[in-house]
């Protein structure tokens, strides 16, 4: 097959060759046969080489020796032969054989060559970065590289073929296939690629307002999860697990996995913090009243609770989301079941009153006074505050349902007192308007400054109605409510209008009340007010009084000893609330007993008397006290 491969001819040669060089044996052995060899004689040596002198190979193919043959005396001696060869089959070159017989050297050229033929082996194939890779669940694998380089250098990456399963949304361990094909010649390489689960924690609880624990459901995610740690510090080796809260706070849950360093194993984590809020155990507070007439019976319900106040059920029938109810019947007892949203309840009965007084103080601008009295049938009005603030005022005073106004009442005429009455006057029948001053005049005797009562005298005398100038000693008589005027204490009218401020007590059965406007502190003379009071058979001793100036004056010791107010009510400014009221008053309050509230901070504010009883509501809806 060599022969064949390298050179037919020369295999033909070689036959006939060898069939001469068997006759010429028969013929010189038997002719010889009897005849010694003379030493003495020079002998003839012969030497034949087959095949072709000059033979050409591949690199890295073995070389085929094509034969040869010596005869001496016409005897063969081939095994007599020496060669000598220099062949490195995996160099490319030239190289030689020689065949030596006594005098005779014959020489055969060896060339190694280059295969013309691409081969596989010839072609660089490889994977670039890691064998094996991991990512993570639902994540979006990116491809390392691969590169293919051929014998030339050129890049025939292009030639390679790409075969994979792999679902990164399906945990497992995948094989991706990278092959090309050369002159049939396949070659193959593979990359691993795991999808993990990545470390994590679901927390699974419901999360509303209740007066129960809750539990809490753990499920730890990750491929290679250790152990859960939960916030009270136990620690579980189980993926799945529970964990129970009693207390609202802050709880924090960690999952841990272990990842290889070095060939060390170390331990990752993660944590899952969750605030809870609304666990709460307690019952409401709450307290309520029922004012009974002939025809019905209005009940108004004071609650509060950590969570909010879900709904009220009245003589455990009438379930309403809003704290006051009417029933259209006079009712002899009245019974409130209260739940919070968290299902805690309290039952209350309410106290019943045929009389009952409200007092709201109506969050303005800011440093405005507006204050509505009201009983079953007659309704007072306080000032209303500055002319910006008369939507407001209206607004409020509509929800609530009044329509009438039998006293409007100005404590002093300054701007941000009386300028929104004039949207009063407008929007509601007066029945009589009163002053500390001639506020129709006061400006051309200097009482008054026109810009303070800008809008309110047009009013009155579009309305027609003649104000009613009120000093120290008066009274009035409106329904139930009483007012005994002790101030202002001033003297004669000043222009300093704050000294012009009427200062009176309103009581109502028991219950009594302080109206100061912004009477400065030096005119809060407690003596003079006592020689007032006199008149009237009565002390001051109240239970409520409105701060005199929006908390900016200072009261005296000797003032609140005299009066002794369980709460005071201060209609001030929102950007002063740190400052006011200030030190001295709030040790006075305290030492005093005094509990004190801010139309600021709470926003409006209604206290309800029944004549013996207050109750304080804040932040409060006028839609809730509609009559």
């Amino acid at each position: 097959k060599d022969f064949v491969r390298y050179n037919k001819k020369s295999i033909i040669i070689g036959i006939v060759l060898l069939i001469i060089s068997i006759i010429l044996i028969i013929y010189f052995t038997t002719r010889n046969s009897s005849t010694n060899i003379n030493p003495n004689i020079e002998s003839k040596y012969e030497l034949v080489l087959f095949g072709d002198m000059e033979v050409i190979i591949y690199i890295n193919e073995e070389y085929q020796e094509p034969g040869y043959y010596a005869v001496l005396d016409n005897q063969i001696v081939t095994d007599k032969v020496k060669i000598q060869s220099n062949i490195d089959t995996s160099q490319i070159g030239t190289y030689f054989i020689s065949y030596t017989i006594g005098n005779i050297k014959k020489t055969r050229t060896i060339k190694i060559i280059e295969n013309p033929n691409e081969s596989i082996d010839d072609i660089k194939f490889e994977l670039l970065g890691d064998l094996k890779v991991t990512i993570y669940l639902g994540e979006e694998y990116q491809e390392p590289g691969y590169q293919a380089i051929d014998k030339d250098n050129n890049d025939i990456s292009n030639l390679v073929s790409v075969k994979s399963s792999l679902n990164t949304n399906i945990l497992g361990v995948y094989e991706i296939t990278y092959s090309i094909l050369i002159d049939d010649q396949l070659k193959t390489l593979t990359r691993e690629v795991e999808v993990k689960e990545k470390l994590g924690i679901e927390l699974n609880y419901i999360d509303k307002n209740t007066n129960q624990d809750i539990l809490v459901s753990i499920n730890a995610l990750g491929s290679d999860f250790v152990y859960l740690k939960l916030p009270d510090g136990k620690v579980v080796d189980s993926r799945s697990t529970t964990f129970t809260i009693s207390s609202n706070g802050t709880y924090v849950f960690y999952v841990y996995d272990f990842f290889l360093c070095i060939n060390i194993i170390l331990l990752n984590s993660k944590q899952e913090i969750i605030q809870i809020k609304n666990i709460d155990k307690e019952a409401p507070v709450a307290s309520c009243v029922a004012k009974v007439y002939s025809d019905r019976t209005e009940i108004q319900v004071s609650a509060s609770d950590n969570v909010g106040i879900d709904r009220y059920i009245f003589n455990d029938t009438y379930v309403s989301a809003v704290p006051n109810y009417t029933i259209n019947e006079k009712l002899t007892s009245v019974t409130v079941l209260i739940y919070d949203k968290s299902e805690n309840s309290k039952r209350i009965t309410c106290s019943l009153s045929s009389s009952y007084m409200e007092v709201h103080f109506i969050a303005g601008v800011s440093d405005d006074d507006a204050i509505l009295i009201r009983t079953s049938d007659k309704t007072i009005m306080i000032d209303g505050g500055r002319y910006e603030a008369s939507s407001q005022i209206v607004s409020y005073l509509q929800k609530i349902g009044v329509t009438k106004i039998d006293a409007l009442i100005g404590s002093h005429v300054h701007w941000n007192h009386v300028q929104a009455q004039a949207a009063i006057l407008d929007n509601f029948e007066v029945e009589n308007a009163y002053y500390s001053v001639d506020i129709l005049n006061c400006v051309s005797k200097k009482h008054c400054k026109s810009d303070d009562i800008k809008y309110i005298k047009d009013k009155l005398l579009e309305k027609n109605i003649n104000p009613i100038i009120l000093e120290p000693k008066d009274f009035l008589q409106i329904g139930e409510m009483k007012l005994y005027f002790i101030g202002p204490v001033r003297g004669l009218y000043t222009t300093y209008q704050n000294a012009n401020s009427l200062v009176f007590i309103l009581q109502f059965g028991d219950n009594k009340f302080m109206f100061t406007g912004d009477t400065p502190d030096n005119y809060m003379d407690v003596s003079k007010f006592q020689a007032n009071a006199s008149y009237f058979n009565i002390n001051l001793d109240i239970d409520v009084l409105k701060w005199p100036h929006h908390g900016y004056e200072t009261l005296t010791d000797a003032f609140f000893k005299a009066t002794t107010p369980k709460y005071a009510i201060i209609p001030n400014c929102c950007w002063c609330t740190s400052q006011y009221p200030s030190s001295t008053n709030k040790s006075l309050m305290s030492k005093y007993g005094t509990t004190y509230y801010q139309v600021c901070d709470s926003k409006n504010i209604v206290l309800v008397s029944d004549g013996k009883n207050i109750t304080i509501n804040t932040n409060q809806n006028p839609d809730n006290w509609r009559k």
